[in-house]
């Protein structure tokens, strides 16, 4: 009996061991992620959406694309860093509604710019360090024409591992875009104007596709 009940305790210990390195593999793996991954995940999604595009329709498209483009971008993260100093003057029910409105666009504009399929593949190009711990993943969307579109991510590291926080396609900061676009529109009218915008684009993409 108790040469039973100690090999029952050395096998218990033995798989808690295994546990406990299997998990520790996992984390050193996870650590050794470099942000690729990533991109290659949304890209993947949207050559998906393309060629199904015609097939699934818009609202097909706008939920494939909704977990990809909400595990591969850090949209608070985007909004926040968009509206800069104002983003601190709103209170919380604002915040919650901007961020909201603002995410619902984000994805819709997906969903409506990535709809047909013509033989174009991603390619990674490059991965670089940039200040901040942030990195750049430099890619192409390679199309028949041969004429390539430069999709640059930068990304930065959350708990939840590396996210996009920016695009910058040809050479054009989608983030710089949306921070002229937006402040002018605060300035001017205020946060509710803001919202509106951003709820009247969403809408009329999804009316285009009615």
């Amino acid at each position: 009996m108790k040469l039973l009940n100690t090999t029952n305790r050395v096998f218990k210990l033995l798989v808690v061991a295994m546990l406990v390195m299997t998990a520790a593999g996992l984390q050193a793996e996870s650590s050794k992620s470099d942000g690729t991954e990533v991109v290659i995940t949304l890209q993947n999604g949207l050559i998906q959406a393309m060629q199904q595009g015609q097939k699934i329709g818009y609202s097909g498209r706008l939920k494939l694309l909704t977990p990809i483009i909400q595990q591969t971008h850090d949209l608070a993260a985007i909004i926040r860093s968009v509206l800069g100093a104002h983003w601190a003057k709103l209170n919380s029910d604002q915040q919650q509604a901007i961020s909201q409105a603002f995410q619902e666009n984000s994805i819709a504009t997906y969903a409506d710019r990535f709809s047909q399929y013509d033989g174009e593949q991603f390619k990674i190009v490059e991965r670089t360090q940039l200040p901040r711990g942030r990195i750049l993943v430099r890619s192409q969307l390679i199309r028949t024409d041969g004429n390539p579109v430069n999709f640059d991510y930068v990304m930065n590291k959350t708990s939840g591992g590396w996210r996009i926080i920016n695009i910058v396609v040809d050479g054009v900061s989608d983030l710089a875009l949306k921070r002229a676009e937006y402040n002018a529109v605060l300035q001017k009218n205020g946060i509710a104007a803001l919202i509106d915008m951003l709820e009247q684009k969403t809408a009329y993409i999804e009316q285009s596709h009615q």
